[in-house]
């Protein structure tokens, strides 16, 4: 976020705390904002705690603010005020852009300590008086001068931060909430810290609990772990205390899964090598076996890195599903595989499954519509584009017919296939292999922005205009001759009314279509 925004989401933070401040005087802020800040890190969300009524506190606040108001658990007393972009205009004409105030409140019952004492893990079991935080706010969101005499710690998390450690901040934690199973990883891929020994083998010992978590947490904590870089040492953390199988058990099938030679991992392997080698391709993370040189002969344009950094919903990037496209593109192969008479190993239709599989897998852990169909259509045709030619380049019309079938997904699919080209060589990959891989993909790229710009500015013709010239009435066989048309249009076949018309002619007589005349 750039500076001024910083400065003016930090004067938003101030003036909700400021309200708190006011309205309730034995608030603390806890968990990730203190830590945070200790860090000199900025965050954008806020827990409060409260020795009054939560939802009175909360309700007050985003009364005063202009901001709504979220009832999250009438049981246990847990509200949310959130602020957002739109809201701070209102009030102020240079609010951020992008984002918004997230404030959490809940209450504390006798000291302050009993509530920490329930949190999940020390760093994150600390708390500091709200009108503390608010002295030392410094204009860019985090805490200036030493606050650390005013930190409420009961457990240690001061320590455990200083050292970069993630800690249980009690032996029954995961018993207590499976959620924080994953969230251990994710906290120590964040923050670059390292879960110690004891919470190590208390998430082995519980990882089958996932199982039981919501799928809108599982979901939760999957995005933000695939949005960070070198998410393929993610998962493979995940994996190596037994969460990545608990959480996609579809993938615990692929470990040992032998594939032939052209392969050098097995399927799991290669599919978390896909991860990382599409990482690789972004520039996102370095990978064992790769070089500046490699990366040279990627296709690269500010065009597609905006593609990649666009987002299919609010919480997912296109390029965060595209990892998971990765993860997930051969998750079909054991259920296809097959012996050749000679002994190789076959996955026909692996693809097509793998798809289905992948849709069933996202909508379990509840993504959204749009980013189930993204994932599915990037793992329905990541075999497509190394398939669209059997010598040389891929026709226009196999371009344009690959555009027109994965639609917004085109580029990420592209992507995808120099990740899995990489992630299947292995150390046996070759300079001329891996030049002719993103060559295939730069000529597919620039052949579709041209024929973009042959057939965005204009249609030749019209469905109206189509069954006038022809004689013929409404039905399917007018789109279907309509989208011929606009084929051979950005192959570069037919340039006018009149070629148009002479193609539907002959698609018509050809006898591919079945019209309905107007006589």
């Amino acid at each position: 976020m750039p500076l001024s925004e910083c400065t003016r989401a930090c004067a938003s933070l101030a003036r909700a705390l400021t309200i708190i401040d006011s309205t309730s005087k034995h608030s603390y802020v806890v968990g990730g904002f203190v830590r945070d800040s200790l860090m000199g890190r900025t965050a954008r969300d806020i827990d409060v705690v409260v020795a009054d009524d939560p939802f009175a506190v909360a309700q007050h606040v985003s009364r005063e603010l202009g901001a709504t108001f979220v009832p999250l658990n009438q049981e246990h007393c847990i509200a949310r005020v959130v602020y957002t972009s739109q809201q701070q205009a209102e009030v102020d004409s240079n609010a951020p852009g992008e984002g918004a105030l997230v404030v959490d409140f809940a209450r504390y019952d006798g000291h302050v300590e009993d509530d920490l004492a329930r949190r999940d893990f020390t760093v994150d079991a600390m708390a500091v008086p709200t009108a503390v935080i608010l002295a030392n706010l410094s204009e860019q969101g985090a805490l200036r001068g030493d606050i650390t005499g005013c930190v409420v710690d009961p457990l240690g998390g001061l320590h455990d931060l200083e050292d970069g450690v993630i800690r249980a901040s009690g032996p029954d934690v995961f018993r207590q909430d499976p959620g924080r199973l994953l969230r251990a990883v994710r906290l120590e891929r964040e923050l670059g810290f390292t879960i110690d020994a004891q919470t190590e083998s208390a998430i082995r010992e519980c990882a089958h609990m996932v199982s039981r978590v919501a799928a809108e947490r599982t979901r939760e904590e999957l995005l933000k772990l695939l949005a960070l870089p070198h998410a393929a040492d993610s998962i493979r953390r995940l994996d190596s205390l037994g969460l990545l199988v608990a959480a996609i058990p579809e993938l615990g099938t692929c470990r040992d899964v032998e594939q032939p030679t052209c392969h050098f991992w097995d399927v799991l392997e290669h599919s978390i090598q896909t991860v990382a080698t599409y990482e690789f391709v972004i520039g996102q993370a370095d990978w064992k076996y790769g070089n500046d040189e490699m990366l040279e002969l990627v296709p690269d344009d500010p065009a597609y890195r905006m593609y990649l950094a666009s987002h299919v919903s609010l919480e997912a990037s296109r390029s965060t599903l595209i990892k998971l496209a990765c993860l997930l593109h051969d998750v079909a192969k054991p259920q296809t595989k097959s012996l050749e008479d000679t002994g190789r190993s076959r996955f026909l239709g692996h693809s097509k499954e793998g798809a289905a599989l992948a849709r069933d897998i996202l909508q379990r852990l509840r993504f959204s519509a749009q980013e189930a169909a993204f994932v599915e259509t990037l793992v329905y045709n990541h075999l497509r584009p190394p398939q669209m030619s059997t010598e040389g380049l891929p026709t226009r019309r196999a371009v344009y017919r690959f555009f027109r079938d994965t639609a917004s997904a085109g580029i990420g699919v592209l992507y995808v296939a120099m990740a899995d080209y990489l992630a299947c060589r292995g150390p046996l990959f070759t300079m001329a292999e891996w030049r002719s891989t993103c060559d295939l993909v730069d000529f597919i790229l620039h052949e579709h922005e041209r024929q973009e710009l042959a057939v965005a500015p204009s249609r030749l013709i019209d469905g109206c205009e189509l069954m006038r010239a022809l004689g013929i009435r409404p039905g399917p066989a007018v789109g279907l001759i309509l989208e011929t048309i606009r084929e051979a249009q950005a192959a570069g076949m037919v340039n006018s009314r009149d070629d148009a018309l002479k193609l539907a002619r002959r698609t018509i007589e050809s006898k591919h279509f079945t019209v309905r005349t107007s006589k």
